[in-house]
């Protein structure tokens, strides 16, 4: 019962885009014909203006920008409070600096050089 409800609805609106349409194939006919004032004055596309959906209030918008004002204005509040210090631990402290020492950055790069060789020799 659904899709067929939808189905009305699709050929509703389609119709009336072809109507739209006609109205602008006959205008456009009109006009190569010699006959200007036949052009019609308003477009059959909806202009940019058209709202669709659920229209609301002055009052309804009202709220809801004092709704938004509270919470940026919270979030104001909490990015201003000093963020305690989180305690670090050893591990964490060790991944948080992830440069490698000149030792290990030598041995990473002979092991790549090694593993491009070997590579190098199976193609």
């Amino acid at each position: 019962m659904e899709r067929k409800k939808i189905l009305q609805l699709a050929l509703e609106e389609l119709k009336r885009r072809k109507a739209g349409i006609d109205a602008d194939i006959e205008a456009i006919q009109a006009e190569l014909k010699g006959s200007g004032a036949a052009i019609r004055q308003t477009p059959s596309l909806p202009s940019a203006g058209t709202q669709r959906g659920r229209k609301r209030t002055p009052a309804e918008r009202q709220a809801q920008a004092q709704r938004m004002r509270e919470i940026w204005a919270a979030r104001r509040a909490q990015a201003a409070r000093p963020a305690a210090p989180a305690k670090t631990t050893p591990a964490a402290a060790s991944a948080k600096s992830r440069s490698l020492t000149v030792t290990q950055k030598k041995a990473l790069s002979l092991a790549m050089k090694k593993a491009w060789k070997k590579r190098k020799r199976l193609l």
